[in-house]
């Protein structure tokens, strides 16, 4: 018979190797728990490892983008990319610290599969981005800033991005943070008909058939 061992006990050595990294680090487990929480991230966020593991993301951090959408959700994007086995590419987001700020960090996701299906944990590696800084309440948009995904879309080098309004930039970044098409017209005030008129849109210039490649193309393409 075959025994597997506890997919915490498997992956302790790497935690003990990530625990002093001067990189901020954090690891979560396949609900989107957080798992580990090394020195670093706490100088970065002032959650301790005693305030932080055992926490979702969503409860912890509640990560957005530029737009305030957010992606530490129960329904994470990424997480979900990670259990398809695509590639997450690093992205851009705000994470809330202890303090209530909201800190800017290029975020490197790396996938650790064990031996066993549950053994499989995301290591997240922040980047911190010193300026511009936001600071904002609890639930609050960010103050005014320039989304840079819409930049990135006007430079990319891929000519099916190139074609995206700004609007539909804005709208991919909603889908990719797990918002349906009703919450999509809700928050940009326009009707339900608009809202699937825009995705299908998206579809038709990324040349692609669901909103699930529209995702993947979004974080390959470094939209968000």
């Amino acid at each position: 018979m075959t025994h597997h061992l506890d997919p915490l006990e498997e992956s302790r050595p790497l935690f003990e190797a990530l625990a002093h990294s001067p990189d901020p680090v954090f690891v979560t487990d396949r609900h989107g728990h957080i798992a580990f929480w090394n020195a670093s991230a706490c100088q970065l966020l002032g959650h301790t490892a005693d305030e932080a593991v055992g926490k979702s993301c969503c409860e912890l951090l509640a990560g957005c983008d530029a737009f305030g959408n957010h992606y530490c959700s129960p329904t994470c994007p990424i997480l979900r990319m990670a259990i398809r086995g695509e590639v997450v590419h690093q992205f851009e987001l705000r994470l809330r610290a202890k303090d209530e700020r909201f800190v800017r960090v290029g975020l490197a996701v790396l996938q650790l599969k064990g031996n066993s299906p549950d053994a499989f944990f995301l290591t997240h590696i922040l980047r911190p981005i010193e300026e511009p800084r936001w600071h904002f309440a609890r639930d609050a948009e960010p103050e005014a800033s320039p989304p840079p995904a819409i930049a990135v879309a006007r430079d990319s080098a891929d000519a099916r991005v190139r074609k995206l309004t700004g609007r539909e930039v804005e709208i991919l970044g909603m889908l990719a943070a797990g918002r349906t098409t009703p919450e999509i017209a809700e928050r940009l005030h326009i009707s339900r008909v608009t809202a699937r008129n825009h995705i299908q849109n998206i579809l038709n210039k990324l040349e692609i058939h669901s909103k699930a490649e529209a995702v993947a193309i979004a974080f390959q393409r470094k939209l968000l």
